[in-house]
């Protein structure tokens, strides 16, 4: 008893302190809860060259089958000053995704039509500057006469501008934000709300000089420039140089291939696929299947015409 009266006083000076703490831990439980920081996310201050959304662009709630407009640099997200530029939009729609009953609602097909011309000089590329500023690119449109756009849900179309080595030259080194958008006043039958999807954009100066796995890209993205300008002889020049130089380079087989379809020589060309992707599976066995390939290859096939049968030298008859 005497021993317990000694230690009452300790107790009770331990209780005490337990007390305070766990009111202490409640006051600040409540206050998290007041400022939200634990079930809000901290706000983040806007990456450099974000441009500001429009109320056109501002979207309340994705729509099944919305619209978008994915654009992107085909020759790479940096790109070297006197290198050629090519740059692409994409246009699809998102795939409806089915309800909690599973049901997935249907989507018509959305019809775009110019007012005048094709639809796609109603697109305007808009490049901004890290300060937000919009800036002046001389790019030039590659136009079809089409007037008007049928998109399904499974349907896509694509739009393409240019800038020559020159042109890339006289760029200021910096990043860039890149987006494609409509012109309303220009179209018909737009959406309400169309999703953008931008990308950024790097300028270098090219090094000097070069080392060889540059000196091997810039002729890649050379060749590939003037086939996509349909200079098929200039392209095939800049293949050869690669080739000689790196004659198991991936790239340069693929447009050697492409070359040769452009021909109509498609069964050259799904010779020169299967000598790249039997490189590609020596060289990398444990790797991903190279699905740009074998997509290439398969895009060719269906370019071949079948060849008749010959039974003792004579074709069968019908």
């Amino acid at each position: 008893m005497r021993k317990m009266r000694c230690l009452q006083p300790v107790l009770s000076a331990f209780m005490a302190i337990w007390m305070m703490a766990a009111l202490s831990s409640c006051s600040c439980g409540d206050d998290n809860k007041k400022t939200g920081s634990t079930s809000e996310p901290a706000a983040t201050a806007p990456s450099p060259g974000s441009m500001e959304q429009t109320p056109a662009e501002i979207q309340p709630k994705e729509e099944p089958g919305q619209l978008v407009i994915s654009s992107s640099a085909d020759t790479g997200a940096d790109l070297y000053a006197s290198w050629p530029l090519i740059i692409s939009a994409n246009l699809w729609r998102k795939i409806p995704v089915p309800d909690d009953q599973g049901q997935t609602p249907g989507v018509s097909p959305v019809t775009l039509k110019a007012k005048s011309g094709s639809w796609r000089e109603a697109l305007v590329l808009e490049v901004r500057n890290a300060s937000g500023d919009i800036v002046a690119w001389p790019f030039h449109l590659v136009s079809w006469p089409d007037e008007s756009l049928s998109l399904g849900v499974e349907d896509s179309a694509n739009a393409y501008w240019w800038l020559d080595p020159s042109e890339t030259l006289a760029l200021p080194e910096g990043t860039y934000t890149i987006a494609v958008s409509f012109k309303p006043e220009m179209m018909e039958g737009l959406p309400a709300y169309i999703a953008l999807d931008r990308f950024y954009l790097t300028i270098k100066k090219e090094p000097s000089p070069l080392d060889p796995a540059l000196s091997s890209a810039k002729q890649y993205q050379m060749a590939d420039f003037f086939l996509f300008k349909g200079d098929a002889k200039t392209a095939g020049e800049r293949v050869d140089k690669l080739l000689a130089a790196e004659p198991e380079t991936l790239g340069g087989l693929s447009l050697k291939s492409k070359l040769l379809a452009s021909e109509g020589k498609n069964l050259e060309a799904v010779y020169v696929l299967g000598d790249a992707l039997s490189i590609y599976y020596r060289k990398y066995p444990n790797a991903d299947p190279p699905l740009g390939l074998l997509h290439q290859r398969s895009e060719v096939l269906k370019n071949l015409a079948p060849e008749p049968v010959k039974v003792d030298g004579n074709s069968p008859s019908n």
